[in-house]
């Protein structure tokens, strides 16, 4: 679907509520597409429970079956433009039907967070008859929500975010959003077009774009379980791994699987560049259906 298609409301082919689906259909695609990268390292994979006791492979399926409809009403409000407000007990009312889903386990409420506010970007977008590009729409999520972000929206003081940013001062999605997902548009989404493009793989290009992630973000979960030695620990191994070649590596399973050791015998477990790796493959899904050709 071209933008000229999809910014004609006119045209009963594709209405409104369609294009919502369709944005629906391609973030629940993005979570399952990272939920089924094999051998992440410390992450829940489909033949592996990772660093983690308390959650597995249908735990994340059960979670991602809930979410279906939040991400397409997220880019209505956005559309909408409705109050900040709306936005916010939207998503604490679907981390509620998530939880209720996994029994009470934190599977996705990084991606309700980013992924609702980029679905809403998106939706201000389409208003606004701008391309759906990465950089267009964090444009539009910083010129809308930026302020609201930094400054309405409550921290939670228990929360493993918060007690890192207080103990280490280190930031955490909050600011990520807020500020426009700096690290995706500078590192990430350019690693997994490089990647794609060069292996024609997307299973390299998730890995690698995955590997690029923990090889520079201050992850508060590796922070929360292990500590600043290890989160420093995590991303030298990321970048030797990166710097040897990473995914262009013939060994380069074997050389992810050593590291996925290290982080299971050391309990670590790097969700925030998870989240942000769904981010990303979502921001590459959108920018591939809605764009081509033009």
């Amino acid at each position: 679907m071209n933008m000229n298609t999809l910014l004609d409301q006119t045209k009963p082919l594709v209405p409104q509520q369609a294009i919502w689906q369709q944005i629906d259909d391609l973030a629940l695609e993005a979570l399952y597409d990272e939920l089924s990268l094999e051998n992440k390292p410390g992450l829940v994979c489909p033949s592996s429970n990772g660093s983690h006791t308390d959650m597995n492979h249908q735990t994340f399926i059960n979670s991602i079956t809930s979410l279906k409809g939040y991400f397409s009403a997220l880019s209505q409000l956005g559309y909408d433009d409705r109050p900040f407000d709306e936005l916010k007990n939207m998503g604490i009312y679907q981390e509620q039907k998530m939880r209720a889903a996994t029994h009470n386990i934190n599977t996705h409420k990084g991606a309700i967070f980013n992924l609702g506010f980029v679905c809403a970007a998106i939706g201000r977008s389409i208003q606004a008859s701008i391309p759906l590009t990465a950089k267009n729409v964090c444009e539009q999520l910083v010129a809308r929500w930026q302020f609201d972000l930094t400054n309405r929206l409550q921290r939670e003081p228990n929360s493993h975010g918060q007690k890192m940013f207080q103990k280490h001062g280190i930031t955490g999605a909050i600011e990520m959003v807020a500020n426009g997902f700096d690290v995706i548009q500078n590192e990430a989404l350019p690693c997994f077009y490089h990647t794609i493009e060069r292996t024609q793989d997307f299973e390299k290009a998730s890995m690698q774009t995955l590997m690029t992630l923990i090889s520079v973000l201050s992850d508060t979960n590796i922070v929360w379980r292990g500590g600043i030695k290890d989160l420093n620990n995590a991303q030298a191994l990321a970048k030797n791994f990166l710097q040897a070649g990473g995914v262009h590596q013939a060994n380069w399973r074997q050389k992810v699987s050593n590291i996925s050791r290290y982080f299971i015998h050391h309990n670590l477990s790097p969700g925030g560049s998870a989240d942000l790796l769904a981010v990303t493959i979502f921001f590459y899904k959108v920018e591939n259906e809605f764009n081509y050709p033009i």
